[in-house]
């Protein structure tokens, strides 16, 4: 099914673009197939499970005595180096967090309700549309493109974006990827979606988690992403892994200013 450029929603899952940006780091030329094996996949969900069972009671910088500047974004690994190894494959976790000075906390769950509005705030959305909305749940059909050293990465991602509030003064959001699918000549007339787990190894699982906090001068927001990929090439990993990392927390922070941005200037619109 191919994805119209229309009006339509994504939600902070775009932060996976970093993930394809590692797959495309690997070289000038296209990666091998690769497929997904079972023991990745274990893997992976045990990872998961852990992150999410943390994420409700994460401190966010807002409950910090010493938080960064109010107007900084940071972001960096949030365990280890940001790649971790596990049997088969390479998980990506990365942080980020910063201050939107002057907003509300609904104006900004707002913002990241109006998913119509992403492809044209977020580089590297190209399209997206709902597939279901019930109250706080939505699932999302998007797909994103990125590229590095002459190699792009175009999938088509399936979510689920689930919201929460469990206090007034701040926002939980979790998005997952129930199904990723690299695509082969993406808007030419022989496009073609590859199997889920049988493809170029950009990103076999990704999965974000969002918290929105606020306080009396602005909203505090702190996301992580998750991602699940092949692993680099042997004998180049020396080489590309320090480029990964440095490409992780760019697209991090890099989401986070386009969000901060946009924010700004829906205010002086």
């Amino acid at each position: 099914m191919r994805i119209v450029r229309t009006g339509v929603r994504v939600g902070l899952l775009l932060a996976v673009v970093s993930v394809i940006v590692y797959g495309a780091a690997w070289g000038s030329r296209p990666a091998l197939a690769a497929e997904l094996q079972a023991r990745t996949a274990v893997a992976y969900e045990q990872y998961l499970a852990r992150v999410t069972r943390d994420f409700p009671s994460w401190p966010s910088d807002a409950d910090r005595a010493d938080p960064p500047s109010a107007d900084a974004i940071v972001a960096g690994p949030a365990r280890e180096d940001g790649i971790i190894n596990v049997p088969g494959g390479l998980v990506h976790h990365w942080v980020g967090s910063g201050f939107i000075r002057g907003v509300g906390l609904q104006e900004v769950v707002t913002l990241s309700r109006a998913y119509e509005e992403f492809p044209r705030v977020h580089k590297g959305v190209i399209a997206s549309r709902v597939l279901e909305h019930e109250g706080d749940r939505y699932r999302v059909l998007m797909r994103i493109k990125a590229g590095a050293g002459g190699v792009t990465g175009v999938l088509d991602i399936r979510s689920s974006v689930r919201y929460s509030r469990p206090t007034q003064d701040r926002v939980l959001v979790v998005s997952s990827a129930d199904e990723i699918r690299e695509v082969k000549n993406a808007g030419q007339r022989d496009e073609r979606l590859l199997p889920p787990g049988n493809d170029s190894g950009y990103l076999w699982r990704a999965s974000t988690f969002t918290r929105y906090v606020a306080t009396r001068d602005g909203v505090w927001i702190r996301m992580e992403t998750l991602g699940l990929s092949r692993r680099f090439p042997p004998l180049m990993g020396w080489i590309i892994e320090p480029i990964a990392r440095r490409l992780g927390r760019r697209s991090v922070e890099g989401t986070l200013r386009e969000f901060r941005a946009a924010l700004e200037a829906r205010r002086t619109s």
